[in-house]
């Protein structure tokens, strides 16, 4: 990765985190069970985020997950005030049809809903995450198909039915295993870790890598401590591994990780407000203005 990361000197990208909703939880879901069990709830936010940049003269966005459709979840929890793509990307000069890539870092539904709202997107998921999920909605009974039972927690079918409609006419890039997806910009496999085949995405700039690292760590204390959320849906054993892997990027700047649902994120680096919700401004390149008052 030494190679990589010496050839793409020359790519730089912004980095936004956006908080798109926020729910109520108990810490431990987040945290871990002992270490954060008994320790009450956290209102955790909800995120998604965008990469502009690239190869200087070629520069794009790329957005890192979607979001949820709609206000609430497969088991029947609500959300409030959730903003939904076209709010969240004019917040730094976008509209969603300026969105030629999605990453896709698993099928969970606060993170892979929306897809409608994109009609000029490719989507690039993991081929075992996809798979993965196709296989569950096969189980027997009500596991196959009651989002109240946990093999589909987390999961809308029509969501993954969507994911259907586009590999049909072309537009999902199922990937297998790590695949630098523009200059600069990698796709990290995270096999049975999070999900089936989660992934995190490395984003090389002049200043040093950063990570985006989806749900393959939830607050900055999972990777810091070395301790996994208690809810997981895949293996735990191999998400110390990823969180080894994204250590070997990052070192000890664990601030140049982008975390799934930690309120920590809008406190360890500067934001701005509009709308509902805050965004974080993990890095910007040489060539973009901060949008911080």
């Amino acid at each position: 990765r030494g190679l990589e990361r010496e050839k793409n000197m020359t790519t730089d990208w912004s980095i936004w985190a956006f908080r798109y909703a926020r729910s109520d939880m108990p810490r431990d879901f987040f945290g871990g069970t002992l270490v954060n069990s008994n320790k009450g709830r956290i209102r955790n936010p909800m995120v998604y985020s965008l990469i502009y940049g690239g190869a200087a003269g070629d520069e794009k966005p790329i957005l890192i997950d979607t979001g949820m459709t709609g206000d609430w979840s497969p088991s029947g929890k609500t959300y409030e005030n959730v903003e939904h793509p076209d709010a969240i990307l004019a917040k730094v000069g976008f509209v969603p049809e300026d969105i030629e890539d999605v990453i896709l870092t698993h099928l969970h539904f606060d993170h892979a809903g929306n897809l409608d709202r994109f009609p000029n997107a490719t989507f690039h998921v993991q081929r075992a995450e996809y798979e993965g999920w196709k296989e569950v909605y096969k189980l027997p009974g009500r596991l196959g198909n009651d989002t109240e039972m946990w093999p589909l927690s987390s999961m809308q079918k029509k969501d993954l039915d969507a994911v259907d409609d586009l590999l049909a006419v072309g537009r999902v890039n199922l990937l297998d295993g790590d695949t630098e997806l523009a200059p600069g910009a990698w796709c990290r496999l995270a096999f049975e870790s999070h999900t089936f085949g989660c992934q995190w995405v490395e984003v090389q700039t002049p200043d040093g890598p950063y990570v985006v690292a989806g749900d393959c760590v939830y607050w900055y204390e999972n990777i810091e401590k070395m301790w996994p959320p208690a809810y997981v849906q895949g293996n735990t054993w191999n998400l110390i591994k990823v969180y080894r892997a994204i250590r070997d990027v990052v070192g000890d700047e664990t601030d140049r990780i982008v975390p799934g649902h930690d309120p920590e994120l809008f406190e360890r680096h500067p934001v701005f407000e509009v709308g509902y919700h805050p965004v974080a401004e993990i890095h910007l390149a040489a060539n973009q203005e901060s949008r911080i008052a």
